[in-house]
């Protein structure tokens, strides 16, 4: 019964951190007028995409405590598994490239 709470964690993180993402490129669009496909290109051609999910990655904590104010701790937990492999993935991309 954990593991399932666990793995539901982890798929809000992602979720989360793919919304989180998607409005923090919006913005960035809609701030220097620019389709978000354009954008979005650009991040990728140039190395900027791993800042971009850093800051996407804020709706995480918000969930997380959403999920510790519920008493939902396996679930909070999920979503800081997820947390720490982006930021170890983000740390990673930057210091390769």
């Amino acid at each position: 019964m954990k593991n399932k709470e666990v793995i539901t964690g982890i798929i809000v993180g992602i979720v989360a951190t793919i919304i989180g993402t998607c409005i923090y490129l919006g913005y960035l669009a809609y701030s220097k007028d620019i389709a978000f496909g354009t954008l979005l290109g650009r991040e990728i051609k140039y190395g900027g995409i791993s800042s971009d999910i850093a800051w996407g990655t804020a709706l995480n904590f918000i969930a997380f405590y959403a999920f510790l104010k519920r008493n939902k701790e396996e679930r909070a937990k999920g979503v800081l598994i997820v947390t720490v492999i982006i930021a170890v993935c983000v740390m990673t991309h930057r210091l390769l490239s």
